[in-house]
């Protein structure tokens, strides 16, 4: 695999618009562009640099061993991949593949390395757990998964843990018969455990402080969570839409690093974004219109929707920072119209076998829909068109609960008022949090909206709630508006 490669494995900001710190990631690309070049002497000083400004990272290291091994000098470059392994570095395919590091091979360290590698990725683990049970101070509730390699820490309670857990085995099974087929026959005995962590508004503050500096604290209300690839580590504000998002990257980049490839930005988000809202058929998730195909519906009315190839061509730094709503929003919908037309999984197999050919998968959608251009941006206007519309606030629904909510904590809205008789009929008190509505996730607004749009006047629906950690649930009937 070539340099260029490393320089993907960023943190994924599926739901931020936060701009990449310039002078590491330009010192970065810099020194790649060197080791392309055969100027490993200049790559070695650059790498140097970064590792000055970003100690924390393994990645200054990482490139710092592969300048070193092209240079023939052994022993520096086993003390580099030795501080990239120490500081969290544990990709062990990177490591066979990477021409860069061909040197380094050879040696006996290298060998050594490999027959210990069970154990590093063992330490690993038990290092990121202890690290990461520091975000939640109390009611820490554990679960370790051995079929998704993952470890889950959780301030919610256990009734919520184990739904959350459920519902990531759920995604992954759906995951792994719609698109990553390959994974169910991948070895991941070898792979890095990935540390799931659900904390309390104090940890996840705590955090995202770490992750993003002082300045997100005034914004912290529009930051639902990461995953850091680098770090193996997911971490979300919410059991919902972030939790799901974020876990279909954990999937996804497992997938990539088995194909050896980092895909374009509009294929990582319009995956992860496509499971966000779904509906169950049977025992199988299903993504369903949201209140991102509302905004592209709208831009298709004003005549303001961009053709599907320049979504394509979209930088991973321009998509989360520019227009960002407006860039998921087409990356979803461009994905559920793939699925709706059974040609998803078409596309996704064409794409990682035509990757060296087309990175941005533009010419994967023509193959996949055996359409033109002009045909390809008709089509799926034209199905965009048809689109039902979902209702994203109470105004736009027809029946409602007849109390007042607003977000909660992460597994549920929260009830903030009960007019009338309200109490007596629903079965809920001032702060209950409704989690789900006839076993539907109702995780935030956005969600809860969307379900009770599926109901009219006079409907009778179960809403599981919690008060504490008594989870209970009540049958209500619907009020016209």
């Amino acid at each position: 695999m070539n340099r260029s490669f490393f320089a993907f494995l960023i943190v994924s900001l599926a739901s931020l618009c936060i701009a990449a710190e310039p002078k590491p990631s330009e010192l970065e690309q810099q020194g790649i562009s060197a080791m392309r070049a055969g100027e490993y002497q200049q790559a070695e000083e650059l790498f140097r640099s970064l590792i000055e400004l970003r100690p924390e990272s393994f990645v200054g290291h990482y490139n710092l061993a592969a300048a070193h091994s092209m240079q023939g000098e052994t022993e520096p470059a086993i003390a580099s991949i030795s501080n990239a392994l120490a500081l969290g570095f544990s990709d062990r395919m990177q490591l066979e593949r990477d021409p860069d590091l061909a040197n380094l091979r050879s040696s006996d360290f290298f060998a050594q390395l490999m027959e210990q590698w069970g154990a590093l990725i063992e330490a690993r683990r038990q290092s990121d757990i202890k690290l990461l049970k520091g975000l939640i101070k109390r009611g820490l509730e554990e679960r370790t998964d051995k079929t998704n390699r993952l470890e889950l820490l959780s301030a919610h309670d256990e009734t919520a843990t184990d739904q959350a857990h459920n519902e990531l085995h759920m995604i992954a099974d759906w995951a792994e018969v719609e698109l990553f087929e390959g994974l169910r026959t991948f070895d991941l005995e070898d792979s890095p455990w990935i540390v799931v962590v659900l904390p309390d508004r104090a940890g996840f503050m705590s955090w995202a402080v770490t992750i993003f500096g002082p300045g997100v604290q005034g914004s912290i209300s529009s930051v639902g969570g990461a995953y850091e690839h680098q770090n193996r580590r997911l971490v979300a504000q919410d059991l919902g839409a972030t939790l799901r998002h974020e876990f279909v990257h954990v999937l996804h980049w497992r997938d990539m690093n088995r194909l050896g490839q980092a895909h374009a930005a509009w294929v990582q988000e319009g995956l992860a974004s496509l499971i966000e809202d779904y509906d169950m058929r049977g025992d199988r998730p299903v993504p369903v219109p949201s209140w991102r195909t509302n905004i592209v519906k709208r831009q298709l009315e004003a005549n303001r929707l961009p053709s599907i190839e320049e979504l394509t061509r979209i930088e991973m730094n321009a998509f989360t920072a520019k227009r960002p709503l407006a860039q998921y929003a087409q990356a979803r919908t461009l994905m559920l119209w793939l699925l709706d037309t059974r040609k998803l999984d078409v596309f996704y197999d064409h794409y990682c076998a035509h990757y060296s050919d087309d990175r941005t998968g533009y010419q994967s959608l023509l193959a996949a829909t055996g359409l033109d251009e002009q045909q390809l941006d008709e089509r799926y206007r034209e199905w965009v068109g048809r689109l039902e519309t979902v209702p994203e606030t109470g105004g736009d629904l027809s029946a409602t609960l007849g109390i007042e909510i607003e977000n909660g904590s992460g597994d549920g809205v929260v009830v903030k008022a009960l007019p009338g008789n309200a109490r007596s009929r629903t079965g809920l008190r001032l702060g209950s949090v409704i989690t789900h509505v006839n076993a539907r996730p109702t995780r935030d607004l956005f969600e809860l909206i969307r379900v009770l749009g599926d109901y009219g006047p006079g409907q009778t629906v179960t809403l599981h709630h919690r008060r504490g950690k008594l989870h209970a649930t009540s049958d209500v009937t619907l009020l016209g508006r």
